[in-house]
């Protein structure tokens, strides 16, 4: 709900949080509020607004008309430069014949309508099965001719507010430097940021830090959102209040976060301004990628669960958004580069009898691919590996039941490749000899209209004339070499040109496939890649321990039904850590679940063992994909819960790093237990061999309790083996070990 009071003052009403703002005599937008819901704070605007009696001493005031306005103590929807705010602006142009940086907006009007507000060119959120309202405000910079558009869409019932920054130069010109995609001004005490950050193999690393002095920011400065740092972050305000956003962009990013003089907390989120210029001709007009808030005055978890509500709500739209997502099994860790039509066929045998649902044929499928150093953009059958031809592969997958699944990566170009003899102007940077390297390959000129059709109809003829059900869409390397062969053109234009580029070509290949299951990855987890995705793989590193710690990280801000993980054999390829095989099952079933096994090679009792991990996978995994969320972490011991819409079901994992000597009893606590039910707890049983039971014999445990136990009081857990001897009944825990608990109402 969006309700104006006197044309002056917006209250941005959720279901259960408000955001006010107000224009100020000078024409300005100061915000007064972000936080839990108020009933009627139209009628408290006096006890709100701050008050300005005299300015401080020093201080670089607005005009003589307004001696008291200090912007740069101001609280704004806002910042821009030359008047005397002086934090980090919202917007930076130069202006005119002298590139003046002065900027001036004010208020002119604003506009209010049912709905989203569609803009060309960048993905954005839909009010695809909820309501939504927009406002845009209007600001006027009179003497360069440009025109500040802020808009505003509420989604009521999700608690979330989506922003973005429009400007437009209507009768003069400018370069604009910088023009983020929101700005939060809070006067109340330190608020401390959680942030993503890592590389590859180690993505999502949760990082906390007090917004107490100076500047810090999160960043990409890479032609993608990158592992580096991720768009999202979550600010919490002390007092048990917590605020989710993210940014609905693919590229070069940044989020500065401030503690300014005046002891205001100030944050600015968009577009990185160091990788990105755009001219503005009269007329002409450019949009910031839009910013998503979500608010919980609940804390962490509850801010999580809202965003993880307006995720699946309104940025995933293919035909994959409310459905169960595909179990299915890769050939990269079990085949690599020496594949071969038999060995996949044998795979996809393996997979049938196991129950997965498709095969997804890695990277070495095509060209002369023998390594990493060839053929990348060379998207046809290698005859040597398939004498039979992709197609006839396709139809024997099919008859077995099971969906066709090919990798690509549709940007990339090797140096020893067809595409590269044929077109080397093709890739960005001067040549392939001069570039800086990457896996050994170089990047597609995205900018290019010649190159974009180029991917299109090559991957719409692969996809169609082999009928693929499932794509990964692969990015190996980190951008250099900034260059355009063919049209040279402003190092901070290109940026963005290439991912406008990018979306032009994986959204025309989703709308030309709609039932086509698109999985992205590569250093590209972000909304942005998500408004054309049904999942994005986490990591490449399969690791559990690794793998729990990112799950617990990336569920900040994204829900289970979009990360993707995979089991593959120990000890793992890339930490070398061997980790028992139900442990692995375990951790990754919390996902859009994946196997990178040899299911030709597996024995007997391993085939037993996988065979009952998919039935278990199978049978919950509308809750794995789609159930709330909640975890618990000291440290040492993983504790995650899923649980259905009525609490009735719940699956519980409990993870052990490490063996801790002379251990006392265990409480397992679970919190989203409903304290008027009765339940039955219990573990599920694992595959082992007999020489497994002997190392590691799984007790049994069933316990029937009432919620408000299982909740406050928790389940006292069987005494575990840690140095004093054996006793049967006990559990028996080693390093990287795990329990997945079934917790059921019983009393229905």
């Amino acid at each position: 709900m969006i309700a104006i009071t006197d044309g002056s003052i917006f209250h941005l009403a959720t279901d259960n949080s408000s955001y006010i703002m107000h224009i100020l005599p000078s024409g300005h937008a100061e915000h007064l509020y972000y936080g839990r819901r108020l009933r009627a704070p139209e009628a408290s605007l006096t006890a709100m607004v701050e008050k300005r009696y005299i300015r401080q001493h020093n201080a670089t005031y607005l005009s003589d008309e307004h001696e008291t306005l200090v912007l740069d103590d101001t609280l704004l929807e806002f910042s821009s430069e030359g008047k005397g705010d002086y934090r980090i602006p919202l917007v930076a142009v130069s202006a005119g014949e002298n590139g003046e940086r002065t900027a001036d907006f004010r208020y002119t009007g604003y506009m209010r309508h049912e709905g989203i507000s569609p803009m060309p060119g960048l993905p954005q959120a839909k009010a695809r099965n909820t309501e939504a309202e927009t406002l845009l405000l209007v600001f006027e910079d009179a003497r360069h001719g440009l025109t500040l558009t802020l808009t505003y869409t509420v989604f009521a019932e999700l608690d979330a507010i989506v922003r973005r920054t429009t400007l437009q130069s209507k009768d003069g010109s400018c370069t604009i430097r910088s023009l983020a995609s929101a700005q939060l001004d809070f006067r109340s005490g330190m608020m401390k940021a959680v942030t993503l950050s890592g590389t590859w193999g180690r993505e999502f690393v949760q990082g906390g830090r007090l917004i107490d002095s100076g500047t810090f920011m999160i960043e990409s400065r890479m032609m993608s959102s990158s592992a580096e740092a991720n768009p999202g972050f979550m600010l919490e305000d002390g007092r048990g209040g917590c605020y989710a956003m993210n940014l609905i962009y693919s590229g070069p990013h940044r989020a500065a976060f401030s503690r300014t003089a005046h002891g205001m907390t100030h944050i600015v989120w968009g577009i990185n301004p160091d990788q990105f210029s755009w001219p503005l001709e009269p007329g002409e007009s450019f949009d910031s990628p839009e910013a998503v808030m979500v608010y919980s005055a609940e804390g962490r978890a509850s801010c999580s669960e809202k965003m993880h509500r307006f995720v699946n709500a309104c940025i995933i739209r293919s035909v994959w958004s409310e459905k169960m997502r595909p179990l299915m099994l890769s050939t990269d860790r079990a085949l690599s580069y020496a594949m071969t039509e038999g060995k996949v066929l044998a795979m996809a045998k393996g997979a049938r009898s196991l129950g997965m649902e498709g095969i997804l044929v890695g990277d070495g499928w095509f060209g002369s691919r023998r390594g990493a150093r060839t053929s990348i953009g060379d998207w046809f059958s290698n005859t040597m590996k398939f004498p039979s031809g992709l197609f006839e592969l396709s139809q024997d997958i099919h008859r077995m039941g099971l969906l066709f699944g090919l990798w690509f990566e549709p940007e990339g170009i090797s140096g020893k490749s067809m595409l590269y003899s044929e077109h080397p102007d093709w890739m960005i940077g001067h040549s392939d000899s001069e570039n800086a390297k990457g896996c050994y390959e170089g990047i597609l000129d995205l900018t290019r209209d010649d190159v974009r059709a180029w991917i299109i109809d090559t991957l719409s003829d692969v996809i169609d004339r082999c009928r693929v059900d499932y794509i990964r869409w692969d990015l190996s390397r980190a951008s250099s070499d900034i260059f355009s062969r063919k049209a040279p053109q402003d190092y901070g234009m290109f940026m963005h040109r290439y991912i406008l580029g990018l979306y032009k070509v994986i959204g025309t290949i989703g709308r030309r496939f709609p039932s086509l299951y698109i999985e992205t990855g590569g250093g590209r987890f972000d909304l942005g890649m998500l408004c054309y995705s049904a999942s994005i793989s986490i990591s490449d590193n399969t690791d559990p321990i690794c793998v729990a710690d990112m799950i617990a990280s990336a569920t900040l801000l994204y829900p289970l039904s979009v990360i993707s993980t995979a089991i593959a054999p120990s000890p793992d390829q890339v930490t070398g850590r061997i980790v028992e095989r139900e442990t692995r099952f375990n951790a990754a079933a919390f996902s859009c679940l994946s196997y990178s096994i040899d299911t030709a090679s597996i024995t007997g009792l391993e085939a037993e063992a996988y065979r009952k991990q998919v039935e278990f996978y199978k049978t919950y995994r509308m809750l794995f994909q789609f159930g709330r969320f909640r975890l618990q972490e000291d440290g040492n011991r993983v504790i995650w819960s899923v649980s259905d819409k009525d609490r009735s079901l719940l699956l519980m994992l409990y993870l052990q790093k490490l063996v801790v000597p002379d251990t006392t009893a265990e409480k397992l606590i679970v919190e989203d237990a409903d304290p008027a039910f009765q339940y039955i707890a219990m573990a599920r049983p694992h595959a082992m061999s007999e020489q497994e039971l002997s190392y590691y014999p799984q007790e049994s445990e069933c316990y029937k309790a009432g919620g408000d136990v299982l909740r406050w009081a928790g389940i006292s857990l069987v005494e575990q083996v840690c140095g004093n001897g054996y006793v049967e009944g006990m559990r028996m825990l080693g390093d990287f070990s795990s329990r997945l608990y079934i917790i059921r109402r019983t009393d229905k």
